[in-house]
């Protein structure tokens, strides 16, 4: 792992998937979100989960993440939610299509209307772009300029020589937010199954090395699922090692204490999923392999090798070996200055 890569801290930031309901149905949309969607988390449900979270570790959490399909899509939930967080100390971020800043004036409104919301993920990209004008990203993002927002652009390609795609960061590098850019590979799963025809990847038989700083917050769904990321592995049974438990069976705090000791998520996140390939080779399982990977996608490799219960099964029992368990315990403590693993396994002189 390069030792400049950004990586929030374990369980630092957790995210709220508060909708499904999307004003618009993007073709790449991996939640497959709508307006005919209905699945909504509750606001006493929200408030509960918050609560809970306040309360973890003495406020170990620090940061809450709103997210959906499209949470201005419920205004009023999103302002109770925002609201209830940032009074118990959370920094509150949402991320959004902007479908609400058709001008100037309606994105000041909107936002100041969720004057709790610190941060502000854009999203815009070919596929969001089909149905909501560029010029919307325009006003959102002066409008949080003006509101002192902090705030980023999120954009998703199949293919980063793509023309449309180079248009898109154009336009962004022209407004000067060339550097305030996350450009993300649009993965066949979601709604993007449909379109797998149409992408136009590269591939590797080699899975990209790179550490993985998305599963770092996990994600709370309106069911009560935990997943450790809101990668491709949201569309998948709860039977992968990121699935970290459900908030309707056990409390929060049981969930996340259970994550800490997980050797499998913690790999990903310290080394990548290249490092579960090369341990799967290691251990004679090259035969269960995934053939060939998107290039540059390490969120493809994790599918591949979690979606298949035959590599799950094969990589619970390598992690079996409690060296191995040390060795990860040890990664987050050399790349990640993360103790809380080492200290439960005991490993005290390790954690010094």
């Amino acid at each position: 792992m390069d030792n400049d890569s950004f990586e929030l801290p374990f369980l630092s930031n957790i995210g709220l998937m508060v909708t499904y309901k999307c004003p618009v149905a993007c073709p790449h949309c991996i939640v497959e979100a709508g307006p005919h969607r209905t699945q909504e988390m509750r606001l006493d449900q929200a408030l509960a989960l918050i609560d809970q979270a306040r309360k973890y570790r003495d406020g170990f959490i620090q940061a809450l993440c709103l997210t959906g399909g499209e949470p201005f899509y419920n205004l009023a939930l999103l302002t109770q939610i925002s609201e209830y967080g940032r009074a118990l100390g959370f920094i509150v971020s949402v991320v959004t299509n902007a479908f609400w800043a058709s001008s100037r004036e309606a994105a000041l409104h909107k936002l100041s209307l969720t004057a709790a919301i610190q941060a502000v993920t854009i999203s815009t990209d070919v596929y969001h772009q089909q149905a909501i004008p560029f010029e919307f990203v325009r006003n959102a993002m002066e409008a949080a300029r003006e509101l002192g927002r902090v705030y980023t652009i999120a954009v998703c390609t199949d293919n980063d020589q793509d023309p449309a795609h180079l248009k898109v960061l154009q336009q962004l590098a022209e407004m000067g937010e060339g550097e305030n850019i996350r450009v993300a590979i649009t993965l066949p799963i979601g709604r993007a199954r449909q379109q797998a025809h149409a992408l136009h990847y590269g591939i590797s038989s080699e899975p990209p090395v790179t550490a993985c700083p998305v599963a770092s917050s996990p994600v709370i769904f309106p069911n009560g699922d935990v997943i450790a990321c809101i990668g491709p592995l949201l569309t998948l049974p709860p039977m992968h090692p990121l699935f970290l438990g459900n908030v309707g069976r056990e409390p929060l705090s049981a969930i996340l204490d259970r994550a800490e000791l997980n050797p499998i998520l913690h790999t990903i996140r310290v080394w990548g999923p290249h490092k579960l390939v090369a341990l799967l080779k290691e251990n004679g399982y090259d035969a269960l392999l995934p053939r060939e990977y998107i290039s540059n996608a390490g969120c493809d490799a994790c599918y591949k090798l979690l979606s298949d219960v035959r590599i799950v099964t094969a990589l619970q029992a390598i992690f079996c070996d409690e060296e191995l368990t040390r060795t990860v315990a040890y990664g987050r403590i050399h790349y990640l200055k993360e103790t809380a693993m080492a200290d439960q396994l005991r490993l005290g002189a390790l954690a010094e």
